[in-house]
């Protein structure tokens, strides 16, 4: 069964978001990414330039016009709930299976959402948009 899927100008959630402001977030993120310099504690060598060329230019195919999702949780429960509770977060690209979405809740971050046959999970990698994008 899939998610519930509804495309709407503004969210009724805690605050009003807007779905243009999400992608319009997204797309500055992208359009500001500076490549990461090597710093004196870093493990292991920089990726090259162009491998974070590439996953932009990804990201930027992956772009979908934003739409609302309802997913099973995120696997944090609240205290005395023993089961996932179904949340709403902003799907803002789809590359296969994985979905980037904009969770709104209070650290109002993004995190990756994964597809599988028993359903659609976030996972715990969450931050700004191009990393989480980048992590997958």
């Amino acid at each position: 069964m899939l998610p519930q899927r509804v495309s709407h100008t503004f969210l009724n959630m805690e605050a009003h978001i807007s779905l243009a402001g999400i992608r319009q977030q997204v797309v500055t993120e992208i359009e500001t990414f500076a490549v990461p310099v090597p710093r004196p504690d870093q493990l292991g060598e920089l990726l090259p330039a162009e491998w974070f060329s590439q996953q932009l230019d990804e990201m930027r195919a992956a772009l979908i016009e934003p739409y609302l999702m309802e997913i099973d949780g995120d696997g944090r429960f609240p205290e005395g709930i023993p089961k996932p509770v179904p949340r709403q977060v902003v799907i803002v690209a789809e590359d296969n299976d994985v979905l980037l979405a904009y969770d709104p809740d209070p650290e109002g971050n993004f995190a990756l959402i994964f597809k599988s046959a028993s359903g659609f999970g976030v996972s715990p990698i969450r931050g700004d948009a191009v990393d989480c994008f980048m992590s997958r």
